[in-house]
């Protein structure tokens, strides 16, 4: 019996088959992919109860651990989604990844690039962590190498990306030269490497991924891991939500309706952030170089996110302490009313009428761990000096002027040590003053500025990530599914409209309505709102005719 090509259902590929071998795909994260989540969530989460974002130099430092953790997650990623297997050598690989999560979390308490320091280690062992993850992905696509060596497709962009994890490997491992030597203090900059290398390092790992794909990202689970990692940062927000009301609670403040309309507007920013995800990601293959870019493009939503849901928690807490801050000011101001229609004879009964209000607002409802001995020697001092100045402040001699700015200035300093005390209860904490030897320490207002500098610092980039989350949100859903009807425009065009008009709102910051609108309860409403409005836009359909 003769058969040829028309009498058999399929033609005969095996020289096809031998250039390109079919990989095990998962349709879903594995176990061990999803335990190596646990790690990531686990050193962000640390990492950001031991930063306080304050000035410009934690929140770059802030951003820049962000980004040595992701990359490191995202490169593991990459191997695992298309070449991973349970076998002893991947399990041994995989211990070695949890290792390098771990290591960061060490270094992440001593994590403060940009300052001057006279020890480096703690840097020098990171470049050594980093150094040690990619050599074991370099061992692990060795490994995948060695399998698929008789497939001749395959040994190109895999030797190309086993090339570019050990160069920058060996980078990694070359800076430790480059860090400060010696007992001095001293600044430096080298640190910026880790970044510039982990970004580069990707972009070509991607590229060969997209010049050969036979080991690209199609039929891979690519699309869960980015989408869970998405999930695992929004469940870091509600972490860190559910910490600023803990704080609330600890200083026995009664919920207010404006401080619970900001917390139901958080837990609202969270949800329709998660809809406006998820709602428009399609779980089938888009294209390869799209799947790619749409991968890749995650890095800044999760920067923006997780700068969305710390300024979200930031200002809950902000919320309850201008209330605290308003309901002092006050109590005082009825004091001083007091005293100004004569109702203290003496001196001491104005001082225990001050010292009454002054604990009653905020030295009796300090959590323990808070350190407001500075504050409360502030108030002591002032008292001290309302005491000397109260007889001729009382008689209209001729000191009376002189005697009456000192009693003022006390007044003051007691209203701004209070403001202090209450906001640092609330784990609102200003940036290290940079006093020189001999040079005066802070004056209490300067101590309330500098913490309401670290407020106007949180207004500007939580709007700023804010604009860009949803940019970018817009960027994936019209990389995932493109528009194909007007009506498709009409649901992507809010993404960015709204998104950059949320970004705009931080430039109120350098204008006078930000002391009209910031103190108030609409700062998270506001975000809030804008979202909902996208998300009701982005469901919305065109009336088909009817016949």
């Amino acid at each position: 019996m003769t058969t040829n090509a028309n009498t058999v259902p399929f033609e005969n590929n095996d020289e096809s088959l031998h250039d390109t071998p079919q990989f095990h795909r998962h349709a879903e994260a594995t176990t061990a992919e999803l335990f190596y989540d646990l790690f990531f969530v686990a050193n962000l989460t640390t990492f950001t109860s031991l930063l306080d974002i304050n000035d410009h130099q934690s929140l770059s430092a802030y951003i820049g651990f962000f980004c040595i953790l992701w990359f490191t997650w995202y490169q593991v990623s990459l191997y695992d989604v298309r070449f991973a297997s349970d076998s002893i050598f991947e399990r041994m690989c995989k211990a070695c990844h949890f290792g390098v999560m771990i290591g960061l979390a060490v270094v992440a308490p001593d994590w403060k690039p940009g300052k001057a320091i006279s020890d480096y280690s703690t840097y020098k062992a990171l470049t050594l962590i980093l150094m040690a993850s990619r050599f074991v992905l370099v061992v692990q696509y060795g490994s995948t190498l060695w399998f698929t060596w008789r497939y001749r497709r395959t040994r190109l962009p895999l030797i190309f990306v086993m090339g570019s994890y050990t160069i920058a490997g060996i980078l990694y491992g070359a800076l430790t030269a480059a860090f400060p030597k010696g007992p001095e203090k001293n600044t430096t900059n080298v640190y910026i490497a880790w970044y510039v290398i982990a970004i580069l390092e990707t972009a070509l790992t991607t590229a060969v991924s997209c010049k050969w794909r036979i080991i690209s990202f199609k039929g891979t689970h690519m699309q869960q891991r980015m989408s869970l990692l998405t999930l695992i940062i929004l469940g870091e927000g509600i972490i860190v939500i559910a910490k600023s009301i803990s704080k609330i609670v600890k200083n026995y403040y009664t919920f207010t309706s404006p401080v619970i309309g900001n917390i139901v507007s958080a837990i609202l920013i969270i949800y329709f952030l998660y809809m406006l995800y998820f709602d428009r990601m399609l779980e089938d293959h888009f294209g390869t170089i799209k799947q790619q870019i749409w991968a890749f493009a995650h890095f800044p939503l999760h920067i923006a996110l997780v700068l969305v849901l710390e300024g979200t928690s930031n200002f809950i807490t902000w919320r309850q302490a201008v209330q605290g801050i308003n309901a002092a000011i006050d109590n005082l101001q009825t004091d001083i009313l007091d005293y100004k229609n004569g109702n203290f004879t003496t001196a001491a009964e104005f001082i225990h009428a001050l010292n009454d209000t002054a604990w009653n607002n905020a030295f009796y409802y300090v959590p323990k761990g808070i350190d407001v001995s500075s504050s409360l020697t502030e108030v002591n001092n002032a008292f001290a000096v309302i005491s000397n100045v109260w007889n001729e402040t009382a008689s209209g001699s001729a000191q009376n002027n002189t005697a009456s700015d000192e009693f003022t200035q006390s007044l003051e300093d007691i209203v701004f040590a209070l403001a202090n005390t209450i906001l640092e209860s609330l784990s609102i904490e200003a940036p290290e003053p940079k006093v020189k030897d001999g040079a005066a320490l802070p004056t209490p207002a300067e101590q309330t500025q500098s913490l309401f500098n670290v407020f106007n610092l949180v207004f500007i980039y939580f709007f700023v990530a804010a604009g860009i989350t949803l940019i970018v949100m817009g960027f994936l859903a019209m990389l995932s599914d493109p528009p194909k009807k007007r009506g498709d425009y009409f649901r992507g065009v809010p993404y960015f409209v709204v998104g950059i008009g949320i970004c705009l709102l931080s430039l109120m910051n350098f204008t006078d309505a930000i002391s009209n609108y910031a103190p108030s309860p609409w700062v998270l409403p506001t975000l809030c709102l804008s979202l909902f409005f996208v998300v009701v836009a982005n469901h919305m359909k065109k009336k088909k005719k009817e016949h």
